[in-house]
């Protein structure tokens, strides 16, 4: 029951934390638009250190990369997806990886404690995921989109307490393609980052087991001093869940019928609210390559 009730108290939390959506105006209607919109994003391509103010952290960018930084990595999301996602804080991409990248997002949800890890159940995790995914698409026709349906893992949740991140890849498909998400969540002081990969089942498969550029990300991704993990005082703020609800979370997952619905009628989160959040933790890569300026 404790990690149910981990499960639920961070998927409330999270849902109820969710940024308020930016208004990103019109999608571009034409190829022009488009390539007109892309071609308006300022891509950081000089190796050195990038700040990211809202989570107190920093890129180390290397040499072959680009960056997306704030209301740039912000829109690049939007135009990539046709899906806002207002706590993007950064873009990766990398010329030796050409067709994956990844996002950075900043979760201020305060500081999430690990002692639970042991509750986490891969094999729970994902019938959840599954059959959240197959209630939501229902949603997604009515709104005109493909169905969306879960394969598996292609890496099992995992966490690394030397760098208090955890790390899971999953692989996605519709009726055209097949895709994977690899994401890694890291705790700091205050919340958690997290980074999600976003590429081709050939790209991951290419690699040793995680993708390298999400390795990349992470060997040069880190918290300033102060609001790292260790920096932790008592009187701040901590997260009403602890790092198995995280996870849940992060996923998106609701827990089926019962105790968890009727939370939801209580707090006002219809089915169809529900619905679509699952369906927007979801990142795809589209064809963004055609339109990535070149150094």
């Amino acid at each position: 029951m404790r990690f149910v009730a981990g499960l639920l108290v961070g998927i409330l939390c999270v849902f109820a934390a969710a940024p308020l959506s930016a208004d990103q105006g019109v999608y571009p209607k034409t190829d022009d638009e488009l390539r007109a919109a892309y071609d308006a994003l300022k891509w950081q391509d000089s190796a050195g250190a990038y700040k990211l103010p809202s989570s107190h952290a920093v890129i180390q960018l290397p040499a072959g990369a680009t960056l997306l930084l704030g209301a740039d990595a912000e829109r690049y999301s939007w135009l990539d997806s046709g899906v806002e996602f207002p706590g993007t804080g950064a873009v990766l991409a990398s010329d030796s990886d050409s067709k994956s990248l990844v996002y950075y997002e900043w979760r201020d949800e305060g500081h999430v404690g690990d002692a639970d890890w042991e509750d986490v159940d891969g094999d729970v995790l994902l019938k959840q995921y599954r059959d959240s995914t197959e209630a939501g698409n229902d949603e997604r026709a009515k709104n005109g989109f493909d169905a969306m349906h879960v394969v598996g893992w292609l890496e099992p949740p995992h966490y690394d307490q030397a760098t208090r991140t955890v790390t899971y890849a999953m692989e996605l498909k519709d009726k055209d393609s097949n895709w994977a998400n690899a994401v890694a969540l890291r705790l700091g002081r205050a919340g958690y980052a997290e980074l999600t990969w976003v590429g081709s089942i050939a790209s991951f498969q290419s690699t040793s087991g995680r993708p390298e550029l999400l390795n990349q990300a992470l060997a040069t991704h880190a918290f300033e001093e102060g609001y790292r993990y260790q920096d932790f005082k008592d009187g701040d703020k901590v997260a009403a869940y602890g790092i198995a609800g995280l996870v849940a979370a992060a996923l998106g997952l609701k827990i089926g019928k019962g105790l968890a619905l009727a939370v939801l009628a209580k707090i006002g989160i219809p089915a169809a609210a529900l619905a679509a959040y699952i369906a927007m933790r979801f990142r795809q890569l589209f064809a963004w390559w055609r339109w990535r300026p070149r150094s």
